[in-house]
């Protein structure tokens, strides 16, 4: 399973059922990729995903984190530049990839193209937070109230026959489909 950082040019090798996490440095000249090092495990992976970049720890340097998916657990590793300045690390952390479509699907499914929103990662960052729904917001306030309880009976009952409403419509899509 490859893994690539655009950001620092690194590649993570993993293979399913083998524990260990093999890393590369990409560059343009020969030889082409240079390895770093290797993350030892005997527990092996069943899968891995890439986090977020906007969600890394850039004080201590985190340039990667997988989260590596076992027989019982998802374990997060991180992969740490050693630095020893704790000021911001420039150089770790070029402007990435915010996480925020460049595109609606109209303007992709009418064939534009458009270059991906990037987001500095320095001093003073903040992540943006997406929305909640507004339809459908679980009840945020803890209470003891039969009344107030009743209320989040009733919303959840709601929520749960949408639910069902839109798994329904999807099965008829998929048999019409078929």
């Amino acid at each position: 399973m490859p893994f690539y950082d655009d950001d620092t040019n690194v590649l993570f090798l993993a293979g399913k059922g083998d524990g260990n996490i093999r890393y590369f440095e990409t560059v343009d000249e020969d030889p082409y990729i240079f390895y770093l090092s290797e993350y030892k495990s005997n527990v092996p992976q069943r899968g891995l995903a890439m986090f977020p970049k906007t969600g890394l720890d850039t004080a201590s340097c985190e340039i990667t984190r997988l989260l590596k998916v076992t027989q019982n657990a998802i374990e997060p590793i991180s992969f740490n530049v050693p630095r020893k300045s704790d000021i911001f690390q420039d150089d770790l952390y070029p402007p990435t990839f915010s996480g925020e479509p460049s595109l609606n699907a109209d303007e992709w499914f009418s064939g534009k193209n458009g270059e991906p929103k990037l987001v500095q990662l320095g001093p003073g960052y903040v992540p943006v937070k997406s929305a909640a729904p507004t339809q459908f917001k679980a009840s945020a306030q803890k209470s003891d109230n039969p009344a107030d309880l009743a209320k989040v009976v009733e919303e959840q009952r709601q929520r749960i026959a949408f639910l069902e409403a839109e798994i329904k419509k999807r099965d008829e899509q998929l048999q019409s489909l078929e």
